[in-house]
């Protein structure tokens, strides 16, 4: 029997629309805490499937809930018809369905975005109150890894303080801060501005080199052919994307994260696509009295997706953190981990400061 369960389900989620979500969670014993995730840009949440898996199993024993975004993956490529069971039994409940049309990477921007992560992170407080109370964290890696940096550090809702309030700490992987080799600031202006006259949904082309994601040939020869991860994207959602992460690098970012609320950062130190030195002083400023850096030396961006033991590692960390804020002990022995180390958790070496931070490298 499999340690773990994976299940599937579409959800009705902010303004009427459904949403592909995916839970992975241990079998036959109680999750030890939950976690929501944000995936990156031009992908989807089927690509955490390994990775997921690793961090659900004893004794890591997680639950993870994570949805593809609006504009991505099966919530807007492949979403729903008017024919499908779920939109058949929902209008049956009298409810309201907003079926997607052409969607694709028709993200709303960052308005959108926050909405809809708070409502995910309400949903699963709830969840994780089922499940006898336990804690949530929030996960998000590339432009989710920036979207979860800016979640409790907006200047106005969405998100309200009081949803910010449920998470018991922040994950965020290999963060879209600022880009390893920016675009043009004056084809950001003008994106940006031409997003704001009426042309948000305008989709653009994003070419990138698929071989930065990962060592692993098989990984990323696979995102070549997956339709979910054509690299294009609308005028606002990259507009906001890129705007957004830069706001992240200044002392307002900085200063407005709440100081109570754990952070840990994880990036690869060869990373060609999202800017390591934006996450090091991200994590150097930021006002967190708990945080933690962890740098993957000589791995590409999808640290996750390298080749073993590196994942594997990896899963280590984020789940030694994870419990020791929870109160347990570190994970002694790891399932499927071959030559694991690790660098430590904040808990092993004193708590941070607010103005120092934890770097090690793996």
């Amino acid at each position: 029997m499999s340690s773990v369960t994976t299940t599937e389900e579409w959800v009705l989620g902010p303004e009427n629309t459904p949403f592909y979500t995916k839970r992975w969670f241990p079998t036959g014993e109680e999750p030890k805490a939950c976690i929501i995730f944000v995936h990156g840009f031009a992908e989807h949440i089927a690509r955490y499937d390994r990775f997921f898996t690793t961090l659900a199993s004893p004794p890591s024993s997680l639950h993870i809930t994570a949805f593809d975004q609006r504009g991505h993956g099966r919530t807007s490529q492949a979403p729903l018809t008017a024919t499908s069971s779920e939109v058949v039994a929902w209008k049956k409940e009298g409810k309201t369905v907003k079926l997607e049309k052409n969607g694709k990477r028709r993200t709303g921007g960052w308005g959108k975005v926050f909405s809809d992560i708070e409502w995910f992170v309400k949903r699963e407080s709830l969840k994780a109150k089922e499940l006898g109370g336990k804690k949530l964290f929030l996960h998000g890696f590339s432009m989710g890894g920036g979207q979860v940096l800016a979640f409790p550090t907006r200047p106005r809702a969405p998100p309200s303080s009081e949803t910010v309030k449920l998470l018991s700490g922040v994950i965020s992987g290999g963060p879209l801060i600022r880009q390893t080799n920016p675009s043009p600031a004056i084809q950001v202006k003008a994106g940006t501005l031409v997003a704001g006259l009426g042309l948000g949904s305008f989709l653009i082309p994003t070419p990138m080199d698929y071989s930065h994601l990962t060592h692993d040939e098989t990984i990323y020869k696979a995102v070549v052919d997956d339709p979910f991860c054509e690299q294009v994207g609308s005028l606002r959602g990259v507009a906001d994307m890129l705007n957004g992460g830069a706001s992240l690098d200044s002392p307002a970012g900085w200063d407005a994260w709440p100081e109570d609320l754990p952070l840990l950062l994880y990036h690869g130190g060869e990373d060609n696509i999202c800017d390591l030195k934006a996450t090091v002083r991200f994590g150097e400023k930021v006002k967190a009295k708990d945080k933690k850096v962890e740098i993957i030396d000589g791995m590409y961006h999808e640290v996750h997706n390298e080749l073993e033991p590196v994942p594997t590692n990896l899963a280590k960390t984020i789940s030694d953190w994870v419990h020791a804020r929870i109160g347990e002990t570190e994970t002694q022995v790891f399932a499927g981990a071959q030559d694991c180390t690790s660098a430590g958790t904040a808990a092993d070496e004193g708590a941070q400061t607010a103005t120092g931070v934890g770097i090690s490298k793996l």
